[in-house]
């Protein structure tokens, strides 16, 4: 779709109450980044379990392999269904600018 992410296992305990758009940090060796993290089903794909996807606001290196650690800071919206692929980017798109804006960057 365009945007690199950290992908990680979403711990079948996890209760759809948690589910959202989140404002979150990562943890990569000593140093933490923001970002905007999925947590939930992609409703657009119908795709199941749930997914947790961390867009990084600043960082464009490949991290296959590295040890992350992420932190969810602040749930801004629901985890939504939308009627076509280019909707979907542009809300994504949108939610990258919410989150620049929340970290000052």
């Amino acid at each position: 779709m365009g945007f690199s992410t950290i992908n990680i296992p979403v711990p079948k305990s996890l209760k759809s109450k948690s589910w959202g758009i989140y404002f979150s940090l990562v943890k990569i060796g000593e140093k933490i980044y923001p970002g905007v993290t999925h947590l939930g089903p992609v409703k657009t794909f119908s795709l199941r379990p749930p997914t947790c996807e961390t867009h990084l606001l600043t960082v464009k290196s490949n991290l296959y392999n590295k040890t992350v650690e992420k932190k969810l800071i602040f749930r801004f919206r629901e985890v939504e269904r939308f009627p076509s692929i280019r909707q979907l980017k542009k809300q994504i798109k949108k939610d990258i600018q919410m989150a620049r804006r929340y970290f000052g960057i």
